[in-house]
């Protein structure tokens, strides 16, 4: 048979993972080309970049929802496992797995509404979104598979912050920083200072060259829990303590509307609130944890050009 799309792959991925034993995506690759009978001709085929299998990539699509969703996670790198969501689910004797289905997931739909935009995969999720898709011109169509490329690539960030320590988290939102031209004058003018006896300052960026006027960063790596007022207000107090006007808190969560309304109240104090969805969207706008995978050209006729002939 030909190679499946991304949503026929998902239910055998997951009944594939039913035993609960880790698998590597090796091993998940041969069982499911094993299961749908490819041929190596099938396995030989090539995305239109020509830089990855066509079924790899379907497959590591596949691999990512099942994951929005919670029934798969990455206990290691390349390593993936069945949830007890995903077993329980399995439990109900599915028929099928596709977009509509994964909206019965309360962990799915938690991340549709942090990283999907009008423009991104819930496309996929109804009959007339797809009459939808045909109405579009071809270079918007190609528009809206870059917001979902890039949604998934932002979710996949804030997991790999998330998984790894506070203080990996706190190199990273510094160098951010730089790499977003503050402090861009030298090298040296971000720094970490996370630690015992910090007062609650986990980095500092230097804004001249003396250091007159710098900018405090505190970085909360929150895997479950949002930042609060209370944290807020103990950013403040740090940053008078430390003698910082101005101040930028990251975080991996998100802020609750009353630690909004306190940094917003702030009246001594610049308080800058970036949480997790912003942060990968900033990571990947300024290429901090990320490559290029692949440049596309876009070009349209120069009528210029040839009434010059003439």
């Amino acid at each position: 048979m030909s190679v499946p799309d991304f949503q026929t792959i998902m239910l055998p991925f997951l009944q594939n993972l039913s035993d609960g034993n880790k698998q590597s995506i090796s091993q998940v690759m041969e069982n499911l080309a094993n299961h749908f009978k490819l041929t190596p001709e099938d396995l030989s085929l090539q995305v239109p970049s020509g830089k990855m299998g066509l079924f790899r990539n379907r497959v590591g699509w596949s691999r990512s929802y099942l994951k929005n969703a919670g029934l798969v996670n990455y206990p290691e790198r390349g390593v993936y496992q069945i949830t007890q969501v995903g077993v329980d689910f399995l439990k109900t004797n599915p028929k099928k797995l596709r977009m509509q289905e994964l909206l019965q997931f309360p962990m799915y739909n938690e991340w549709r509404s942090t990283f999907n935009s009008n423009t991104g995969s819930q496309g996929l999720e109804s009959e007339s979104s797809k009459i939808e898709e045909e109405e579009l011109t071809p270079q918007e169509k190609l528009t809206k598979t870059i917001d979902a490329i890039n949604q998934q690539l932002a979710s996949d960030i804030l997991d790999a912050l998330k998984g790894n320590t506070f203080q990996y988290f706190e190199k990273f939102v510094v160098q951010l920083l730089q790499s977003m031209g503050y402090g861009g004058f030298r090298k040296d003018s971000g720094m970490v200072t996370g630690a015992s006896g910090d007062n609650g300052i986990d980095g500092v960026i230097l804004q001249d060259v003396l250091g007159l006027e710098s900018v405090g960063i505190q970085a909360k790596r929150f895997t479950t829990n949002n930042a609060g007022s209370g944290d807020i207000r103990n950013f403040i107090g740090s940053l008078a303590i430390k003698g910082f006007s101005k101040g930028v808190f990251l975080t991996t969560s998100s802020f609750s509307p009353e630690a909004i309304k306190t940094a917003s109240e702030s009246k001594q104090h610049k308080i800058i609130l970036i949480d997790g969805k912003k942060l990968a969207n900033l990571a990947i706008e300024f290429n901090v944890g990320v490559q290029i995978d692949e440049t596309i050209q876009l070009k349209r006729i120069d009528m210029d050009f040839f009434d010059e002939i003439n």
